[in-house]
C-alpha cells in the first residue's frame, strides 16, 4: 500500500534535522582532502565510490552482496509505478505504463532498478559516479531481453554534472543513495534541479532508528552476511522527517511515503506502513506538468 503523506511531525523535527545536517556538513569538511571526487560534484564521497567500485562485478549476483537490492525491487518498483502514474494520470495496469515519461536514476550502481524502470516503458537515463559499475550495467543490459531497445542508457557521471548540462526529466529516482553522500541537503537540491517543473522525485533510504541499527547493521552485516561489514554507517541514515525538510528546502513537497519491510515467507521486500527501517517517498515539484524529455 502506498501511503499518502499527512505532513505530521515535520515542524517538531526541524531543530533535530538542522542539527543533523550541520553535523553532516562538518563531517564533509573534515573529509576534504581524502581523495578527488568526480568533477563538478559536491556530494560524491570518494571512499564510498571506491567501496562500490571494488564490488562492481557482484551487482548481478542475486545470492551475493547486492542480493537484498534485487529483493528490494519487489517493493520500490511498484511504488514508483504507482506514484508516477498517480502523479501524471496514467494507467498503472498497462504493460508499459511509464512509456510517455523520461526518467533519470541518480546512483544507479549496476542497473538493478534501472532495468526495471525501463521494462515499464520509461525512457531511462541511469548515472553513477563509479565507472566500474556503469560498465557492468552496460554489459548486463546487452543480455536483457525484456527492456525495449533504446529505452535505457548508462552514463558515468554525477547528478551535479548532468544538471549543469540543463538536462531535465519527468521523474527523478535515487534509491539507497542519500545515506552515502557527504552533503545530503545539496544532493536533494540537485535532484530537484534535474526534475522538470511539475515533475516527481522519488527517493528510498534507511531510517535512523534502533530497529534499523538492529536489522540493517547488526543482523544484515554482522550476523546474516546479507551485506558486507561497513556497507552502512548508522549515523548517516536519514529519518523521514529529515528527508522531507531537506526536500522542502529544495522546493519539493511530500506526496506519498511507504515503508518497505522484509517478508520472510516471500523472501523479498514488500510495501508496508512500517517506516522504522527501509522506506520510500515521493515528492512533487511545483509547476505545470508535462511528459517526455
Amino acid at each position: 500500500t502506498m501511503l499518502l503523506a499527512r505532513g505530521c511531525g515535520i515542524a517538531t523535527a526541524s531543530r533535530r534535522a538542522g542539527m543533523w545536517c550541520a553535523r553532516r556538513l562538518l563531517a564533509s569538511e573534515a573529509n576534504k582532502g581524502t581523495g578527488a571526487t568526480m568533477s563538478g560534484s559536491s556530494s560524491v564521497d570518494p571512499r564510498e565510490i571506491e567501496k562500490f567500485a571494488k564490488r562492481a562485478n557482484e551487482w548481478w549476483d542475486t545470492g551475493g552482496t547486492y542480493g537484498p537490492l534485487h529483493r528490494l525491487n519487489y517493493a520500490r518498483s511498484p511504488f514508483i509505478r504507482m506514484a508516477a502514474c498517480d502523479h501524471y494520470g496514467l494507467n498503472a495496469e498497462q504493460r508499459r505504463p511509464l512509456e510517455s515519461l523520461s526518467v533519470v536514476e541518480v546512483g544507479c550502481g549496476g542497473g538493478i532498478l534501472s532495468e526495471s524502470l525501463a521494462a515499464m516503458g520509461a525512457k531511462v537515463t541511469a548515472i553513477d559516479a563509479a565507472e566500474e559499475s556503469i560498465e557492468v550495467a552496460r554489459e548486463h543490459l546487452k543480455r536483457n531481453k525484456v527492456v525495449p531497445d533504446g529505452r535505457l542508457s548508462y552514463v558515468a557521471t554525477t547528478g551535479e554534472a548532468l544538471a549543469s548540462e540543463n538536462r531535465r526529466f519527468d521523474v527523478v529516482v535515487s534509491s539507497e543513495v542519500v545515506e552515502h553522500v557527504v552533503d545530503p541537503p545539496s544532493f536533494c537540491r540537485t535532484l530537484a534541479e534535474l526534475c522538470k517543473p511539475g515533475g516527481l522525485v522519488v527517493m528510498s533510504t534507511i531510517n535512523r532508528t534502533v530497529w534499523s541499527y538492529s536489522l540493517a547493521i547488526v543482523a544484515a552485516e554482522r550476523i546474516l552476511g546479507m551485506a558486507p561489514r561497513g556497507a552502512h554507517d548508522w549515523n548517516q541514515f536519514v529519518t523521514p522527517d529529515e528527508l522531507t525538510i531537506m526536500c522542502e528546502d529544495a522546493g519539493l513537497g511530500l506526496t506519498a511515503v511507504s515503508g518497505m519491510r522484509w517478508s520472510l515467507p516471500k523472501n523479498q521486500f514488500e510495501l508496508s506502513r512500517d517506516t522504522s527501517v527501509n522506506y520510500i517517498a515521493a515528492f512533487s515539484k511545483a509547476g505545470d506538468r508535462g511528459a517526455g524529455e
